[in-house]
């Protein structure tokens, strides 16, 4: 990565912490929060409105309203997610190891090697493993490059070189089964994390009862396009509101690729059965990190999401690859959904109802948009307004809600972002669905 950006980086995170100790904000979160209440109220009013007039659309009133109080819990919920850092001792220094396959990755295995031995941790406590998975490019060579650097550093350093690509749970696998740490830290191959990203995930191991954490994704790449920052915008809600308010129960359900920490004492009993993971007979080659937080969840231990850690990963910058990438996540999503629906009951009853909410809502979302867009207008021949202003209205709520905790004025790109995804990328899930047996990769 060029200095240029790496100094861009820098800066984005200064920015954010420096955010919440200036006054200004207490004046611009005041006002947002004030417009997101104004929002609420209107749009409880429209569903009033709409339930009074009601004229036989149940599903779209169903939906309409359990879209916005879901959404709008979210929000709520999170808010009382603390991480009362007084609570950890700062003396607690686990053994780590960082675990990092890759494939193809050239351009950016050296900066993610690097960034990870130059972290704020004591050098004999933490060790990398970098796993070579048949990569055609000259990833090898750059991973014997960091490798040569970090140990000069004093930082112990391992490539395992393989020759045929064996996918990437089968290298994650391998970095457990080699490492003997207390913790095992994998961070994606193309993502970079900050020096305190790896105590701010370690500290919530000092409760024996969690089992993971997961680090706050930022989009590195995020001004390339409109795409980009419409990710960017996502991947914050997604793990300021969504992430939070799952944590405030213990169940992150999923602790993301990109960074995340799992003791790995828990997680040995069950490698054999994460490798050899079957759905409708075929074997599962995606949704790793969803699945391994699935089955801690199922043991009973805790995930948590660790929001002062801090990692910055690419994301598409094209919308084939976007659409692609997206296919994989919905295939993985509704595997894991339907695995942790046989057991997510049993866990707290108000994180439980969030789950199966969560669930229906997006197998629905897609005949709802076709009513309301479609059916709608052609039986009664008139627009579905109250649907549509409703929709655009816990857009903008979405979009201020990024306002208030971003610090960025571009908050209608969140807006957008959110019409488009609830709308447009709907539709995907079916797809997703029909060709789940599908087990390639998609973007490489």
């Amino acid at each position: 990565m060029s200095k240029k950006k790496r100094s861009s980086l820098s800066r984005k995170a200064n920015r954010f912490a420096n955010w919440y100790d200036s006054t200004a904000v207490g004046k611009l979160r005041l006002g947002s929060w004030t417009a997101i209440f104004f929002l609420i109220y209107i749009v409880l009013l429209i569903k009033f409105v709409n339930l009074q007039n009601f004229d036989g659309g149940w599903l779209l009133l169903f939906y309409s309203l359990a879209v916005s109080l879901y959404l709008l819990s979210r929000f709520l919920v999170a808010h009382f997610y603390e991480t009362h850092d007084e609570a950890y001792d700062p003396a607690y220094t686990p053994t780590v190891t960082f675990g990092v396959p890759s494939k193809n990755e050239e351009e950016n295995i050296y900066e993610t090697v690097m960034r990870i031995s130059e972290i704020d941790y004591p050098k004999d406590k933490f060790d990398i493993i970098v796993v070579n998975d048949g990569s055609t490019d000259n990833t090898l060579g750059e991973m014997e490059r960091a490798a040569k650097d970090a140990q000069a550093q004093g930082v112990t350093a391992k490539v395992i070189d393989w020759k045929v690509n064996q996918g990437k749970r089968h290298g994650m696998a391998a970095c457990i089964k080699e490492s003997s740490s207390d913790i095992m830290l994998f961070v994606d191959s193309d993502s970079f994390i900050e020096k305190d990203t790896t105590r701010e995930l370690i500290k919530y191991f000092e409760d024996p009862k969690v089992g993971a954490t997961t680090a706050h994704c930022y989009v590195a790449n995020e001004n390339v396009n409109l795409l980009t920052k419409m990710q960017a915008v996502r991947y914050f809600v997604a793990f300021k509101a969504y992430k939070g308010a799952e944590s405030v129960f213990g169940t992150v359900t999923c602790c993301s690729g990109s960074c995340s920490a799992y003791r790995r004492e828990y997680l040995m009993p069950y490698i054999e059965e994460w490798l050899n993971q079957r759905f409708l007979g075929v074997v599962c080659t995606y949704g790793d990190d969803r699945s391994l937080t699935n089955i801690l969840l199922r043991a009973g231990y805790d995930a948590l999401y660790a929001p002062k850690a801090k990692v910055y990963t690419f994301a598409p910058d094209n919308y084939r690859q976007y659409l692609k990438q997206q296919l994989r996540w919905k295939k993985s999503w509704f595997r894991e959904c339907v695995r942790a629906s046989a057991f997510m009951w049993k866990r707290n009853p108000l994180m439980s109802i969030s789950f199966y909410l969560a669930l229906i809502l997006p197998l629905a979302a897609p005949f709802v948009v076709l009513k309301a867009l479609i059916w709608y207008p052609a039986t009664y021949h008139r627009f579905p307004l109250y649907y549509f202003f409703g929709v655009v209205l816990m857009c903008i709520i979405y979009g201020l809600y990024y306002r208030i905790y971003a610090n960025d004025r571009r908050w209608l790109g969140a807006v957008v972002g959110s019409a488009v995804y609830s709308i447009a990328l709907s539709w995907q899930l079916i797809y997703a669905i029909a060709t789940i047996r599908d087990s390639r990769w998609g973007t490489r």
